[in-house]
């Protein structure tokens, strides 16, 4: 017995079963029936490979069927769903169902007619929703995103933090002015970042949850210098943000993602703190300081949900090193960044390099706090340069 499949376990004695059952979705489903006195070594006898996807089990009355004691006690079957069949359908739910992980109580008659295809269904699809997360756990607040959540959520900047009404125009330089309007057109490139993070971790609840608050947090970056440049008279046409709206193509892998992304906003920390400490302007000031410090704090998390994938993981920590080394080998062209790479329509990438213009060694400074991260990734202090990442990559692969 082997690929996906479906067992009843001393329930509907009166519907006859095939060997498989053939579903639009899904595919083939093969179709086991199993005593009670025998069920515990049908799970041992499953085939290595096999993915036992539901289990419907008979019971009757209140009390725990034997089977789902013996299935939930093997590790290998956790995401393995459990309907028990039985007369207590409809009526209250005891403690152990949820205790056990029991998806739900069916009467018999939920299997008559279609509603045998309709159920399975149900069960397959519950199924196929836990086996796309390599890091799921049973308890929601066991993710990363609540371990993460307080510390993120009171590090937040509020609004009633500015006052724009202060902004001395005066004060801005036209290079200042330019960097100002730059910096609100590259962030428009959040639009199509949220987007592919909810694509690339389709299946998955915790880093997603975070991208919406990053998403949310990156969105008023462009927002809040928008409204500077108003009060100064410059208007941001809209066309900048449709023109990074479309989607760029997905990574091929998470941990290179994410750590293509902690080198983005390392980078972007350190531009706009360079950018606070050239300015006059007091409000203008304030404001890159508060952007920078964002950056910073996208950073940190961004590291620490790909440690969550490189830790203990060979291919992760491979796919990290890889896409930190075409980051950092070649600054020749400046940031290699998807905003630059993917949108030539948009001015990003020439306003990219600008501010980068500003202080020769601010890219130098985020680079050296990315080497550290990455150290901590791979399990390696000896990593001090573009050059150490191409080497430890050879004792990888």
């Amino acid at each position: 017995m082997s690929g996906k499949r479906v067992v009843f376990v001393d329930c509907l004695p009166g519907v006859t079963l095939d060997e498989q059952l053939s579903l639009a979705r899904f595919g083939e489903i093969g179709l086991d029936r199993s005593r009670p006195d025998t069920f515990e070594r049908y799970l041992h006898e499953l085939e290595p490979g096999t993915e036992l996807a539901a289990a419907y089990i008979g019971g009757s009355g209140t009390s725990i069927p034997t089977a789902v004691r013996k299935l939930r006690g093997m590790a290998q079957f956790t995401k393995t769903r459990v309907y028990v069949v039985g007369d207590a359908a409809g009526g209250p739910v005891p403690g152990w169902a949820e205790a056990l992980d029991v998806e739900d109580i069916l009467a018999p008659a939920a299997f008559d007619g279609f509603g045998f295809t309709d159920t399975l269904e149900i069960g397959l699809r519950a199924y196929h929703s836990l086996i796309l997360d390599p890091l799921y756990t049973d308890f929601y607040l066991d993710m990363t995103w609540n371990k993460i959540f307080d510390w993120f959520e009171t590090t937040r900047w509020d609004w009633r933090e500015l006052d724009l009404d202060r902004l001395n125009p005066e004060l801005m330089s036209p290079e200042e002015v330019d960097f100002l309007t730059e910096a609100a057109i590259i962030e428009f490139g959040t639009l199509p970042g949220a987007h592919n993070f909810l694509r690339e971790w389709e299946g998955e609840t915790s880093f997603s949850s975070w991208a919406l608050s990053w998403g949310a947090e990156e969105a008023r970056h462009s927002l809040v210098q928008a409204r500077c440049l108003d009060k100064m008279g410059i208007k941001v046409r809209s066309k900048h943000a449709l023109y990074k709206r479309e989607p760029y193509p997905i990574g091929d892998t998470r941990a290179g993602t994410l750590t293509m992304n902690i080198i983005s906003e390392a980078r972007a920390a350190e531009l706009y703190r360079c950018l606070a400490a050239e300015t006059k302007e007091p409000v203008v000031r304030g404001i890159w300081k508060l952007l920078g410090r964002d950056e910073s704090r996208h950073a940190r998390a961004f590291f620490v949900f790909t440690q969550e994938l490189c830790d203990s993981n060979r291919e992760s920590q491979i796919a990290a090193l890889k896409m930190a080394y075409v980051w950092l080998a070649d600054r020749s062209e400046g940031l290699k960044h998807p905003a630059g790479h993917f949108y030539p329509h948009s001015t990003s990438a020439k306003g990219i390099r600008r501010i980068e213009m500003i202080k020769d060694d601010a890219t130098d400074a985020a680079d050296a706090k990315v080497l550290q991260m990455v150290r901590r990734l791979v399990e390696d202090d000896s990593i001090e340069s573009a050059r150490d990442i191409k080497g430890k990559l050879r004792s990888l692969i």
